[in-house]
Order: structure tokens, then C-alpha cells, then sequence
């Protein structure tokens, strides 16, 4: 970038460079072109005092590209402490939002940089949306460094920090009645099969080490190294019942296409066939059914056959069959449960939601093959991984959700399963698929507090009442808005319960 002046960068330039730092991981084209209309671009040559300590600056920086040193001031001035190096990606001056108080460090380039500032007051006035995410975003910062900071704390004293609070009890009163509630809404199944080996009664056996975190990448750099063709390991007894199929004529293409739809590896190859540049198709094929007439029962069975062989080849989760059996399980479930849903709710939807579903964790194979380690530390009843996303995006350098969706674009899987992949998690920021984005997240919550899930998770039956999910219904199905949301949620869990023994069904691991 040198010295070349920021405004001699077209819109789309600037985006691009923008896109690469991970502070804008979670914005899109339309926001950051909004960020960029609220925020200055600046040049700084090195040896820069961009922020002087004791000051009243109100800016917050984003460096775009450099390196900048933070330090305080010692010997009444005579001398300098550095605290830390900040480099690209990184950002600063970010008390100034929150509060006025004196800057309580001070900041100097040491390369040339690029930086983006951003003042308080000019964002507080912007779109609310994009005031939502930047202050989210903001938020997760702050945390990300509070975290850090106790945890060079506990290191320098040598032993844990043991904090006291007088509203301890009372705290604890409230986790036992959210606890009640959930109880009442979410009564667990008896577990059978991989849900209670995995997630209750499994052995631990012996783990890989912990992996540690990596350094800060652009997503960029990773999405270039996510390669579909290396995550495709398919079910062994899918495959097994699948045998009879590949060859010869197919009398029971219904019984054809049911066994592939319980394998998210075979159905994802499946639409990828049907979708590609060779068929030609001017609609989007979104089903396995829709598949097999548009390519033709004899090409399905010829990448049927060739993807179950290449995945004899590979090994995911440190070869734990546990995790993958319950990978298989959950993914199979959630399909199951967001159709119930769906018909419960009357909601007509393009595509097929039990196939959303069925996709939707996708991206953890490519994860698990970027970092072998992390996974199998979920079987450790006392992991430290209480919010799946964050962090894999700590040890990793993205979630799971984002991974899936580059993998569904490069295979050319509908845009609604990619969405779903992306916004399971968070279906406040999806931008399209409402319904489909919402059915998923609260299928997979449900599967998760019934314990089907990949290793020990964390509970999240708790969030589902207050899910913005039911928002996004509502407003894509009007008539939704005049039921009583905690009594439908209660009524379809008990469905959900009664139907559990189909919903986990015919996984054969």
C-alpha cells in the first residue's frame, strides 16, 4: 500500500482491504460501504504519536496495515514503557467509546501504517444496524482482552484468582429456576446409541494434547485453503446399506434417495452434481429426489459409488468414532426437527428444510481437518470450549458456520443451504432465508438439550424462549404473531419427545 493516498482507492478497494481484517469478519459489502462513509482513512508515516496519554482523543483505530506501539510513560516522562505491539487487524483507542475519561496509554506508529479512524459521535448517528454489529463487535474485543488479562494475571500469581460476590446466592437462585424452566419445557429422552455414548456415559480415553491458539489470521487466507473434496467422509453403515444400490437397475428410488438423505457428506455431492456447469441446469436443484431425475439414477450411482470410496481415505476428529457418530446423529436430527417444525408452524418454504438441516454443521469437517485437536477435547466433561463458536474461532481462526458456507459456495449448494450453514448460530444477521435460517437454529438448540450433539456442549435450552429466531417467524408468517409462544414451544417439545425414538432413528453407526 506504501504512501499511496487513501483517496485514490475506489469503494470497492477499499472493501476489499477491509474484508481481510478481522474486525469486519461479520460484515457484509452493503455494511462495510456504510462503515466506510462514517470513517476516515489515514496515512501515518512511522515514529507517528497518534495517541497521546493523559489526553481527550474521543477516536478509535483500526489498523488496515502497520504496526503501531502502545506504552506508558515512566520517570516523569524521562522514559517510555511498552505495554504491547499492536500490528494489522488490530484496534485501539476503543475506551474513548464508552467513556470520557484521560487516554490512560499512550500510541506511536513504528512502520508506516494505514490506518481507519472512527469517531464516536459520527457512529452513534449512522444506520442503527450498523451501530448493532460495530458496538457487537466492539463488545467481543473488550472481552476477548478481559479474558487475556485475567489469564496473565492467574499466571503471574502462580495460582487461580478466586473471586467472592455478596450476590453469589442470589445469582445462583436465578441459574436453578432458569434451570426449572428449561426442565419443565425440555424433558430429556432416555438416551440410546451414539447420543449417550458420546455425550453421557462414553469413556474419556486418551485425548490429543490441547491445541493452542493461533495468531490472529485473515479470513481470507484461510477460505483459500478450504478445499471441499477433503472433508468428504461419509457414514460406514450408510454406506454399508447403500451397497445394493450402486449397482445394477434401481427398482426402489424412494428407498435410494431416504438412505442418502442420512448422510450430509452424499447429499451435499449429490446437489454438487446436479448443479454443476456439466448439467447445465436453468434451475437451481435443491433436493436429492430433484437430483436423481435431473442427472439420471446411473450418474448417481457412479459418484455415490466414487465419494464413498475416496472417503475410506480419510479420518476425521483424530479418528474418534465417537464424534463422528454423533456429528452423523445430530445432523440427522436437527433435519427432522426443523420438518416437524415446519409443519407445525404451516409455513411454506422453498427447498427442503430437513436438508437445510441435514448441512448445516458442515463446516466442521473442514475445521476438524485444519486443526485435528480441538474436537476431541469436547469429550472432556471439564473443556473449557463453553462457547463452540468463539472458540473455534480462537484456536482455529474461524467457526464452523462460516467454514460450511464457503464450503457449500465452492461445491455450488443452493444459497439458502449455505445461508443456514453461515447463520445457524446467529440468525440475527442473516440478510435472506428467514425461515429457513430460524427453523435450523431452533431445531439444533432443541437436538442440542437433548444431549445430541458433537462431544459435551453447553446447554442452550434456556436461550430458546428469547430466540430471535421466533422474531424472524413472525415476521415472515404473519398469523404466528397471535400464538402463544411459550405455550406452542412447550407443546412441540412434548411432540418432539414422543416422536424421539423416529427423530434419532435409522442412524446406524
Amino acid at each position: 500500500m506504501g504512501t499511496k493516498d487513501a483517496r485514490n482507492l475506489d469503494l470497492d478497494q477499499q472493501v476489499n482491504f477491509l474484508k481481510k481484517i478481522a474486525f469486519f469478519d461479520d460484515f457484509d459489502d452493503h455494511e462495510l460501504k456504510q462503515f466506510l462513509n462514517v470513517s476516515k482513512w489515514m496515512i501515518v508515516s512511522k515514529d507517528t504519536l497518534l495517541i497521546e496519554e493523559n489526553s481527550m482523543g474521543r477516536g478509535f483505530y483500526i489498523l488496515v496495515q502497520g504496526e503501531v506501539s502502545v506504552f506508558k510513560t515512566i520517570d516523569g516522562g524521562a522514559g517510555k514503557l511498552e505495554l504491547t505491539t499492536l500490528k494489522t487487524g488490530d484496534c485501539f483507542g476503543e475506551m474513548s467509546l464508552v467513556t470520557e475519561i484521560k487516554r490512560t496509554a499512550g500510541v506511536e506508529t513504528t512502520k508506516n501504517s494505514f490506518i481507519l479512524m472512527v469517531e464516536p459521535d459520527i457512529i452513534n448517528t449512522s444506520n442503527v444496524f450498523l451501530q448493532l454489529k460495530f458496538y457487537k463487535r466492539f463488545c467481543e474485543i473488550l472481552v476477548s482482552r478481559l479474558i487475556m488479562a485475567n489469564e496473565r494475571m492467574v499466571t503471574q500469581a502462580g495460582e487461580p484468582v478466586k473471586v467472592s460476590s455478596p450476590d453469589r446466592e442470589r445469582a445462583k437462585e436465578k441459574v436453578k429456576a432458569l434451570d426449572d424452566r428449561r426442565d419443565e419445557l425440555f424433558v430429556k429422552p432416555k438416551a440410546e446409541g451414539p447420543g449417550k455414548n458420546v455425550a453421557e456415559g462414553g469413556r474419556l480415553g486418551s485425548l490429543p494434547p490441547m491445541p493452542v491458539r493461533k495468531p490472529r489470521v485473515s479470513p481470507a487466507s484461510i477460505r483459500r485453503k478450504i478445499e471441499p473434496e477433503y472433508y468428504l467422509h461419509v457414514n460406514p453403515s450408510v454406506a454399508e446399506r447403500l451397497s445394493s444400490f450402486l449397482v445394477g437397475e434401481v427398482e426402489d428410488t424412494r428407498r435410494f434417495s431416504e438412505l442418502i438423505l442420512l448422510d450430509p457428506v452424499l447429499s451435499s455431492v449429490v446437489l454438487q452434481t446436479a448443479n454443476s456447469s456439466f448439467f447445465r441446469r436453468a434451475v437451481t436443484v435443491a433436493s436429492v429426489p430433484h437430483a436423481m431425475i435431473a442427472v439420471g439414477i446411473k450418474h448417481i450411482q457412479t459418484v455415490i459409488s466414487e465419494t464413498i470410496e475416496k472417503s475410506r481415505e480419510i479420518t476425521v476428529f483424530s479418528g474418534d468414532g465417537r464424534l463422528t457418530a454423533a456429528l452423523w446423529e445430530h445432523s440427522v436430527a436437527v433435519g427432522r426437527i426443523a420438518a416437524m417444525l415446519k409443519d407445525a408452524i404451516r409455513l411454506n418454504i422453498s427447498g427442503d428444510i430437513y436438508l437445510a438441516g441435514l448441512l448445516h454443521d458442515f463446516g466442521m469437517f473442514a475445521l476438524d481437518r485444519m486443526e485435528p485437536r480441538f474436537y476431541p477435547q469436547l469429550l472432556n466433561p471439564d473443556h473449557i470450549f463453553h462457547d463452540l463458536n468463539e472458540s473455534e474461532k480462537e484456536y482455529i481462526g474461524i467457526d464452523h458456520g462460516l467454514a460450511g458456507c464457503w464450503i457449500a459456495q465452492k461445491m455450488g449448494l443452493p444459497g439458502a443451504y449455505a445461508d443456514v450453514m453461515r447463520f445457524h448460530h446467529f440468525p440475527e444477521n442473516t440478510k435472506d432465508n428467514f425461515l429457513s435460517v430460524a427453523l435450523v437454529h431452533i431445531a439444533d438448540v432443541m437436538a442440542t438439550s437433548r444431549k445430541v450433539c458433537v462431544g459435551n456442549q453447553k446447554d442452550a435450552s434456556e436461550d430458546l424462549i428469547r430466540s430471535f429466531a421466533w422474531v424472524l417467524i413472525q415476521e415472515q408468517h404473519k398469523v404466528f404473531m397471535e400464538v402463544n409462544l411459550n405455550e406452542f414451544i412447550s407443546s412441540f417439545a412434548e411432540e418432539v419427545n414422543k416422536a424421539w425414538d423416529s427423530i434419532t432413528g435409522d442412524v446406524l453407526i
